[in-house]
């Protein structure tokens, strides 16, 4: 923000924010099970982001900033992330990767269902879609 200067520039900094610090943070998230006090805890941090960026009240929330930024929340990219991954293991040539995957089919399909991700035989682009399409459909609730 040093660089960028404070209140201009804001779509730039979102975009860094996403490109640099967004991986920085959930790094190992996708194969680790976080506790819902550490995911509280890693979703105030990105909020924080969007608030300094934008100069918003602490107190406000995020979900328009997010939503008009193409952000989801850290939850759901964690989510699917861990989805992502577990499609590439569920369709790996690997007999060992897929196995593993196999036996963990009805964890994700717990995770699937919260998206309505039919199988993970879905393209990428329809699995983040279905993803944007549930924080679109919970942001008007």
């Amino acid at each position: 923000m040093s660089v960028l200067g404070k209140g201009s520039h804001e779509m730039t900094a979102v975009h860094l924010l996403k490109a640099y610090c967004l991986p920085t943070l959930t790094y190992g998230c996708e194969n680790s099970v976080l506790c819902e006090s550490e995911n509280r805890k890693i979703g105030v941090i990105w909020n924080n982001c969007f608030r300094h960026i934008f100069s918003c009240c602490w107190r406000k929330s995020v979900k328009p900033l997010r939503y008009f930024c193409r952000s989801l929340p850290l939850s759901f990219v964690i989510d699917q992330g861990k989805l992502l991954l577990w499609k590439k293991l569920f369709t790996s040539d690997n007999i060992l990767l897929s196995t593993l995957a196999q036996m963990t089919l009805n964890r994700f399909k717990a995770v699937w269902s919260v998206y309505g991700v039919q199988s993970p035989t879905q393209s990428v682009t329809e699995i983040k879609s279905a993803i944007w399409q549930t924080f679109v459909r919970l942001r008007s609730l």
